[in-house]
C-alpha cells in the first residue's frame, strides 16, 4: 500500500493529523484538475473544498486496496460531474471580462482557445482528456477510476480527441477568425 494511502487508513482510524496531511499531499492536484474542469479559481477552490469533505464523510468506504489517489479522483471526478449537471450558464458579459483580463500574448490566446473547447466538451469528454493528457493517467488507472474496461477508455478517449481536434480545427488552419497560425513558405 503506498503512503497516502496508510495516511487515509489512519484518518479512518480517528487520525487527524493523517488526513492534514492527505490534505495537504492532494490539494494542489485537486484544485488543478477542478480549475481545468470549471475554467473558474473560484469555482475549483468550493469543488476541492467539497471533494475532500465527501473523502472525510466516506473515509469508511476506502478499503486501501487500490491506490488512495485513484479512490481520491474518482471522488473528486464526481463532484466535478455533479458540479456540471447543476451548473448555470454564466452570464456573456461575465465571460468576456474575465477573457479581457487574460495576457494577449500568443501563447496566452492559445491557452484560450484550447481552454474554451474543453468548456464546449461534454464533461465526460473532458474529463477523459484532462486525467490522460493534463494528469498522465495511463489507460487502467483512468479504468478503474471510471469503473469501466481499459478498452472503452482506450475508445471514448479517441472519440473525445477527434472531438476537441473539430473544435480546435478553426484555429489550427490558419483560416480562424480569433487567430491564425503562420504557415512556412517552402521556398
Amino acid at each position: 500500500m503506498d503512503r497516502e494511502g496508510l495516511l487515509l487508513l489512519q484518518a479512518k482510524h480517528g487520525d487527524a493529523k493523517a488526513f492534514e496531511s492527505f490534505v495537504e499531499r492532494f490539494w494542489k492536484p485537486v484544485h488543478a484538475l477542478a480549475y481545468r474542469f470549471t475554467g473558474s479559481r473560484q469555482e475549483a477552490e468550493d469543488l476541492c473544498q467539497e471533494v475532500f469533505l465527501r473523502v472525510h464523510l466516506n473515509l469508511e468506504s476506502f478499503r486501501g486496496e487500490g491506490k488512495a489517489f485513484t479512490w481520491l479522483y474518482r471522488v473528486a471526478m464526481n463532484v466535478c460531474l455533479n458540479w456540471k449537471r447543476k451548473r448555470r450558464e454564466i452570464p456573456m458579459l461575465e465571460v468576456a471580462e474575465q477573457k479581457s483580463q487574460r495576457s494577449t500574448s500568443e501563447d496566452a490566446v492559445v491557452r484560450l482557445e484550447i481552454q474554451d473547447a474543453l468548456q464546449g466538451l461534454s464533461a465526460q469528454d473532458r474529463l477523459l482528456l484532462i486525467l490522460r493528457k493534463f494528469y498522465g493517467f495511463s489507460y487502467p488507472e483512468i479504468a478503474e477510476m471510471l469503473s469501466i474496461p481499459v478498452e472503452k477508455v482506450r475508445s471514448r478517449l479517441h472519440d473525445a480527441k477527434v472531438r476537441l481536434a473539430k473544435r480546435l480545427e478553426p484555429f489550427l488552419e490558419g483560416g480562424g477568425e480569433k487567430w491564425s497560425v503562420p504557415k512556412s513558405n517552402p521556398s
